[in-house]
C-alpha cells in the first residue's frame, strides 16, 4: 500500500502539480462567485418574500442534504467510466442548468403563473435547488477524488488552504455582487418588489458556475491514478464503514453536523423575524466571515501541516462553538451584537481544512472515491435530519405560546453545549502520520535551543 502511494503521489513532476492547482484555484474562485451570487441565504430570502412558510424554509435547507444520498453510487459511475474529469465537468455544467430553474419558478409563483399552485410553485423551487445540490455533490466527490491524486501528502494541507482562501473570496464577490444588484434594482426601478433582484442574483450565479468548467477542462486528468480504477466500489462503501479509524471520523463529522443542524432553522429565521436583518445586511455579516476565513485558511493548513490537524480542530471548534452565545445577547435594540457571532465563525476555516485533510489521509490512496462518497452522505443526511427536527421543535414550541427570546435563547444555549462536547469526537480521531504533543514541545525547544 505504502508503495503504491510514493507510486500515485509521484506520477506529476512539481510543475504539473503547480499548473493543475492554479486551474483547480480558478474553478474554485469563479464556482465560488456564483454560489455567493445565489447564496441559501438568497433562496431563502426569495421564499419569504414570495410568501413561504416555515416549513418550505426549513425544507430549502435540508432538502439537498437528503439528496446527497445518492453520491453514494458516484464511486460506480467513476469505476464504470475510469475517468473522473469526465464525471466531474459533466455533473458541474448539468448543476447549472439546473440551478437556472431557480429564478424561473421565482417569476411563475410572482406572476401566478398557468395553472400552477402555490405549493406546486414552491415544491418546484425545492426540486430544482435539491437536483442542483445532487449533481453538484456527483461533482465534488469526483473532483475531491481527482485532487486526492493530484496532491502529495507532505503538502496537500497547504494546498488545500491556498483552494480554501480562493473558495472564501470567491464567496465575498459574489455576495457582494448580489448586494449590489439588490441596491441597483432598488435604484432604477424603486417600487419592484424585493423577489426581482433576487432571481436576477440567482440567475448570474447560476451563469458563474458555468463559467467554472473551463478551468476545470484544462486541469490534468491524473486518469491513470490508482482511485479511478474499478475496485468493487459499493464492497467499498462497507469497507469504509467498517474501518475503525474512518469510523469515528465519520461520529465525528455525524455529531457536528446534527449539533449545527438542529438550530440552523433558528439561525436564519431569527435575524429576519425577530432582529429585523435586511437582506443586505446578512450578506454583509456574511462577508465579513468569509473575509476572516479567507486571512486565515492558509495559515490554518500550515498549522495542520506542522502540528497535526486534531489540535488545529480543537482550538477552532472551542472557538466557533462561542458564537451562539452571541446569539443569545442579540436582540433588536443590540441587533450588532449578531457581528460576534459571525467573527467567532472565521476560525470554522481551521475545522473545515482539517476535516478535508484528515478525510484523504484516511482513505486509502488505491481506492479513496467510496470513502469520500460515504463521508459526505452520511454527515448529509445526519445535518438534513437534524435540521428538519430543530424546524419541527421549533414549530411546536412556538406554537405553545413561548416568548420568542426565550425560546431562541434556550436553542441557542443547548446549540452551544453540543459544539463544545464536539471537541470530545475530534481528540479521539486517528491521524496518521501525526506527532505526538511531547514530539512537538520536545521539537520546539530544541528548534529554540
Amino acid at each position: 500500500m505504502n508503495e503504491l502511494r510514493r507510486k500515485s503521489e509521484a506520477r506529476l513532476p512539481a510543475a504539473a502539480i503547480r499548473r493543475a492547482m492554479r486551474f483547480a484555484n480558478a474553478n474554485a474562485g469563479l464556482w465560488a462567485v456564483g454560489n455567493g451570487l445565489v447564496s441559501t441565504q438568497l433562496v431563502i430570502y426569495l421564499a419569504n418574500d414570495l410568501g413561504a412558510a416555515g416549513l418550505w424554509v426549513g425544507l430549502i435547507l435540508a432538502a439537498p442534504r437528503f439528496a446527497g444520498l445518492m453520491r453514494l453510487g458516484v464511486p460506480a459511475l467513476i469505476a464504470g467510466l475510469r475517468r473522473r474529469k469526465a464525471v466531474c465537468i459533466g455533473a458541474y455544467i448539468a448543476s447549472a442548468a439546473v440551478l437556472s430553474g431557480v429564478p424561473l419558478v421565482a417569476i411563475t409563483l410572482a406572476t401566478g403563473g398557468p395553472n400552477v399552485s402555490t405549493t406546486t410553485a414552491f415544491a418546484l423551487l425545492v426540486t430544482a435547488w435539491c437536483v442542483y445540490h445532487l449533481l453538484e455533490y456527483v461533482g465534488t466527490v469526483a473532483l475531491w477524488s481527482w485532487l486526492g491524486d493530484l496532491t502529495p501528502r507532505r503538502i496537500r494541507g497547504r494546498l488545500l488552504g491556498a483552494r480554501e482562501r480562493w473558495l472564501l473570496i470567491g464567496r465575498i464577490v459574489g455576495m457582494a455582487g448580489s448586494i449590489s444588484v439588490a441596491w441597483t434594482w432598488a435604484q432604477l426601478v424603486p417600487n419592484a418588489p424585493q423577489w426581482q433582484p433576487l432571481a436576477l442574483s440567482a440567475a448570474a450565479g447560476a451563469a458563474m458556475m458555468l463559467a467554472a468548467v473551463a478551468p476545470l477542462a484544462a486541469m490534468a486528468p491524473a486518469s491513470g491514478a490508482p482511485s479511478a480504477l474499478p475496485h468493487a466500489p459499493w464492497r467499498s462503501l462497507v469497507s469504509a464503514l467498517a474501518d475503525p479509524p474512518y469510523r469515528r471520523l465519520l461520529l465525528a463529522s455525524c455529531w457536528i453536523a446534527v449539533v449545527s443542524g438542529v438550530t440552523q432553522s433558528a439561525q436564519e429565521i431569527y435575524p429576519r423575524r425577530v432582529i429585523g436583518l435586511a437582506y443586505g445586511g446578512r450578506l454583509a455579516l456574511q462577508g465579513l466571515l468569509r473575509a476572516g476565513q479567507s486571512a486565515i485558511a492558509p495559515w490554518m493548513g500550515r498549522m495542520a501541516n506542522h502540528f497535526g490537524n486534531r489540535p488545529v480542530m480543537i482550538v477552532s471548534q472551542l472557538v466557533a462553538a462561542t458564537g451562539m452565545l452571541f446569539f443569545i445577547a442579540a436582540t433588536p435594540e443590540r441587533w450588532w451584537l449578531l457581528a460576534g457571532a459571525f467573527i467567532v465563525w472565521i476560525f470554522y476555516a481551521g475545522l473545515n481544512v482539517g476535516l478535508d485533510n484528515v478525510k484523504l489521509k484516511l482513505a486509502p490512496a488505491d481506492n479513496n472515491a467510496p470513502y469520500l462518497a460515504v463521508y459526505h452522505t452520511v454527515s448529509d443526511l445526519a445535518s438534513g435530519a437534524a435540521i428538519l427536527f430543530g424546524s419541527t421543535l421549533f414549530d411546536r414550541l412556538s406554537a405553545g405560546g413561548a416568548d420568542a427570546l426565550w425560546l431562541y435563547a434556550q436553542l441557542f444555549f443547548w446549540g452551544w453545549v453540543g459544539r463544545t462536547l464536539s471537541v470530545v469526537f475530534l481528540a479521539r480521531l486517528i491521524e496518521p502520520g501525526a506527532r505526538r504533543l511531547s514530539e512537538i514541545v520536545a521539537g520546539e525547544l530544541d528548534h529554540e535551543g
